[in-house]
């Protein structure tokens, strides 16, 4: 990798590491009853980062950000950091950002650039995070409040965050189209 690349794409993690931070403060507190966790951006950004720095790139910044979140930093919702936050109900979506992050890196090399691939790519992702942080949820919960409380309160604003960011991608892709034409 040549080092105009390398300074692109670590500031590139910069910046998404920052902007991962700041999504986790968008915050909806839904009451414990209904949910185990907030509805943040952190979602709407992790498959963003995925699908614009691919999936090495995407992985290594959200390891980053989780190591920058355990060791104290408040990246996390509501401005909150450390293991116990960390390793608590949070657990399993954090490890689904990951794992979305290395999925829809791989799936935007492979995929054409359009609006319906976008939001294919951005659903799986959602999908992935939602039943990682299911999965995790057993420690705590049975399996049918597990996604009671950590699956389906999620969904309606999973697929906003999908729609609001295949057309993100689109913007942008028409944005790189017209300035490769200027």
């Amino acid at each position: 990798m040549n080092a105009e690349k390398l300074i692109k794409n670590a500031s590139g993690a910069l910046i998404s590491i920052a902007a991962l931070g700041a999504s986790a403060q968008l915050s909806i507190s839904l009451p414990e009853s209904v949910s185990v966790a907030p509805i943040t951006g952190q979602t709407l950004a992790v498959l963003l980062i995925a699908h614009l720095m691919k999936e090495k790139w995407a992985a290594l910044v959200l390891a980053i950000y989780l190591l920058i979140g355990i060791a104290g930093a408040p990246v996390f919702a509501g401005f909150e950091g450390g293991w116990e936050k960390f390793s608590g109900p949070s657990l399993g979506y954090f490890v689904g950002f990951v794992v979305a992050a290395v999925v829809c890196g791989i799936l935007a090399r492979k995929q054409n650039e359009r609006f319906g691939f976008y939001f294919l790519q951005m659903l799986i992702g959602s999908l992935i995070i939602l039943l990682c942080g299911w999965l995790g949820l057993f420690r705590f919960l049975d399996a049918k409040t597990a996604l009671a409380k950590g699956v389906l309160p999620f969904l309606p604003g999973a697929l906003v965050k999908v729609l609001v960011g295949a057309i993100l991608l689109s913007i942008i892709r028409r944005f790189k189209n017209f300035l490769k034409g200027v």
